[in-house]
């Protein structure tokens, strides 16, 4: 990992976020990790030392099986062990992400490039409104698997350009994220609610290997929900 600084490196500016969030079956995680491109996974939601800037795919997996075992048993995750593995980042590049000092032996793992940024996913349904919002944080939101998310435009401070790295297909994290969304497109469906006998598909999705277990989730009760 290179030391540097934003002085040095810009800082980033990202927009026109493209995202795709899922709950998986572990063996359906195992599975889209596997098809992707050469990556790593850094935690960029902590500080962190140098030994433990990123994360191996297999502990990764572990807190995945951990978090999807929970749901399965009925029960609700506890998340905040969760944060450094569901808020990391993918990055195919390693020259995207450099570590700051932070003092006393600790960093920061910051982006200077685009990078596949994760986040635990939750929502919400207002019944009134007939409508799922995602992203929600509030203690009455249901924990539904991970966000992946890519820009399609960035830009440096150092440099100032605009660039459309969602059309740049010779970038690494651009090819990581378009393969990612392919399987994800080919291996999950919309999520398919019944809301008072009514058929309502979630624009998040759900795996296709997922819906039997999925409809034990213990916070679809509170909304009135059902697969």
């Amino acid at each position: 990992m290179r030391l540097s600084h934003p002085k040095i490196e810009g800082n980033l500016q990202a927009s026109k976020w493209l995202s795709h969030r899922a709950l998986l079956d572990s063996g359906e995680m195992q599975s889209l990790l596997s098809s992707l491109p050469s990556f790593s996974i850094y935690n960029v939601s902590e500080l962190v030392d140098i030994q433990t800037a990123r994360i191996s795919i297999e502990d990764f997996l572990v807190r995945y099986v951990d978090y999807i075992t929970t749901i399965k048993a009925g029960l609700i995750p506890d998340e905040k062990h969760l944060k450094p593995y569901f808020s990391a980042a993918f990055s195919a590049n390693p020259h995207a992400l450099y570590a700051m000092k932070a003092g006393k032996g600790q960093y920061i793992i910051k982006a200077k490039e685009p990078v596949i940024q994760l986040g635990l996913h939750h929502f919400t349904f207002s019944a009134q409104q007939n409508t799922f919002h995602s992203m929600v944080h509030s203690e009455e939101a249901v924990t539904w698997g991970i966000q992946f998310s890519y820009p399609q435009l960035y830009s440096n401070s150092i440099d100032n350009d605009l660039i459309e790295i969602y059309k740049d297909r010779g970038n690494p994290n651009t090819q990581l994220f378009q393969t990612l969304a392919k399987w994800m497109r080919a291996h999950t469906t919309p999520t398919p609610f019944i809301v008072e006998g009514k058929p309502l598909n979630a624009t998040f999705r759900l795996g296709k290997q997922s819906q039997v277990w999925a409809k034990v989730h213990p916070q679809l009760e509170h909304f009135r929900l059902s697969l």
